[in-house]
């Protein structure tokens, strides 16, 4: 059986971890708990997942959603910082911390000491192997890699990382409820990043290489993107508006330590990132602000609606 009936997300108030959140709510009847250490944390997640820019509130307002609905789907919806409370029952635990090994190790053994032994882990890792986050585990064949993309609940694909470790009956219930609440699931080898944060970081580190170097300034490089290639979104405002820089920087420390200098972070990046400006603080609590902030640009006109 395929089916999950009760999902726990670990790091479930973050940028990630309440989209994965409403994609669970939303596509299937399952009871969902986002756990984190922290309550400040858990209550931005559940107001995220109501009031947020793709929450209920916003759906219920646009016509995707029915008010009925929502309400039902909140009744689903729980949140704690008590890990044996919030992983009782669970048969599918999400763990979306950020990119750091010995962090995401530490939490998945915390989730193993108190899920049930048949539960099936899944990583929301976008360069770690899978293989490493599971050499701490008791049982390491649990753990499935599911690389979800911002915002989870919109966007469908779902890169899945398949270690030498991996339970191929894990991976194949991960993969057919992936399936089964509309996502586009793909499965790849277990690698440093493997496919998409190896490509996608490539192309974010050399358009900040050129910035730095005064090729082009943030605005130029945005609208190049945007109106040359077709993109949705430039370089720095996804940076800036998904609040994706924490991400894309501990992915490119590892890859760097991994596969070498051809991932090496840009120094104006590090300048960035280590004065604090994360991203829209409003999705990145604490930050002084985006790359737009930083560098004082003013920031392409938006496109009018019509």
């Amino acid at each position: 059986m395929s089916g999950f009936s009760r999902v726990a997300i670990l790091g479930g108030g973050g940028l990630m971890g309440h989209g994965i959140a409403l994609a669970c709510l939303q596509g299937s009847g399952a009871h969902v708990t986002i756990i984190s250490r922290r309550d400040e944390t858990v209550q931005h997640g559940l107001d995220l997942i109501e009031n947020g820019p793709f929450g209920l509130k916003r759906a219920v307002e646009k016509g995707r959603l029915d008010a009925d609905k929502a309400a039902e789907i909140q009744g689903r919806l729980s949140g704690t910082t008590d890990y044996a409370a919030g992983l009782d029952g669970a048969d599918l635990v999400f763990e979306t911390i950020p990119e750091v090994v010995d962090l995401k190790q530490e939490t998945l053994r915390l989730a193993e000491n108190h899920a049930a032994v048949d539960a099936v882990f899944a990583s929301n890792t976008s360069s770690i192997m899978i293989s490493e986050l599971a050499a701490q585990l008791e049982n390491p064949g649990r753990l499935v890699g599911t690389h979800w993309f911002y915002p989870s609940n919109v966007m469908p694909l779902i890169e899945v990382g398949r270690s030498e470790l991996t339970d191929p009956a894990a991976l194949d219930r991960v993969v057919a409820y992936l399936a089964a609440i509309g996502k586009k699931p793909v499965v790849v080898k277990d690698a440093p990043g493997f496919f998409m944060t190896r490509f996608i970081n490539n192309f974010l580190a050399e358009a900040i290489r050129l910035v730095e170097l005064g090729i082009a300034g943030p605005a130029e490089v945005d609208e190049m993107c945007k109106t040359g290639l077709g993109w949705p979104m430039g370089v720095f405002e996804l940076l800036d508006d998904t609040a994706s820089f924490d991400s894309f920087y501990h992915a490119q420390e590892y890859l760097f330590e991994t596969c070498g200098e051809r991932y090496a972070i840009p120094p104006l990046a590090r300048k960035v990132f280590l004065a604090g400006y994360r991203g829209n603080p409003k999705l990145k609590p604490g930050s002084r602000g985006g790359w737009y902030d930083f560098l004082g640009a003013e920031r392409p006109p938006r496109p009018a609606k019509k």
